[in-house]
C-alpha cells in the first residue's frame, strides 16, 4: 500500500509539472503576440505605429489597433471626431475606406485607437494590405504602412 501511495503522489507531482510547463509556454506566446507590430511610419514629426488587427463579423470587417505619436508641434481634434482622416486600405487589387473608430489620448501628444475596415468578400488565404493616410489631426503628411493579413 505504501508503494502504491509513493506511485500515486510521485505522478500528481508529474501532472502538475507538465501543467505548469505548458501553461508558461502558453502565456509566453500570448505576451508576444501582444506586442507584435505590423508597421511603422513617421511624417513630418508624427509618428503612426499599426500594432495588430483582428477579422471579425465573419470575416467581413478587419479592426486596427494604432498608436500616433508627435514628437514636436501638437495634436488637435478639432471637430472631436476622427483623428486620423483618408483612411484607404489596399487588400490585394482592391481599395476600400476605413474609419477612425474610437481614439483616446493616453499621454502627452500620444493616442491609442481602433481603425475598422470593411473586407471585400472575395480574398486569399493571405493578403498584402497597404495603409495609407494623407491627414492625422490637422497635419498634412503621408503615412503608408505594408503588412499581411490572414483569413
Amino acid at each position: 500500500m505504501k508503494t502504491f501511495t509513493k506511485i500515486t503522489n510521485c505522478f500528481g507531482v508529474f501532472v502538475l509539472t507538465i501543467c505548469l510547463l505548458v501553461g508558461s509556454t502558453i502565456a509566453s506566446s500570448q505576451n508576444s503576440k501582444a506586442e507584435s507590430i505590423l508597421g511603422s511610419t513617421e511624417d513630418n514629426g508624427i509618428k503612426l505605429t499599426l500594432h495588430s488587427y483582428e477579422i471579425q463579423n465573419y470575416g467581413q470587417e478587419m479592426i486596427v489597433n494604432y498608436t500616433i505619436q508627435a514628437s514636436t508641434g501638437s495634436l488637435t481634434n478639432e471637430d472631436g471626431m476622427a483623428l486620423i482622416k483618408d483612411l484607404d486600405f489596399s487588400i490585394g487589387s482592391r481599395v476600400v475606406k476605413g474609419k477612425d473608430a474610437w481614439h483616446k489620448k493616453i499621454g502627452n501628444q500620444k493616442y491609442q485607437g481602433v481603425m475598422k475596415v470593411d473586407l471585400p468578400q472575395y480574398r486569399p488565404a493571405t493578403s498584402n494590405v497597404i495603409f495609407n493616410t494623407d491627414s492625422i489631426s490637422n497635419q498634412k503628411g503621408k503615412w503608408t504602412i505594408n503588412f499581411q493579413i490572414q483569413k
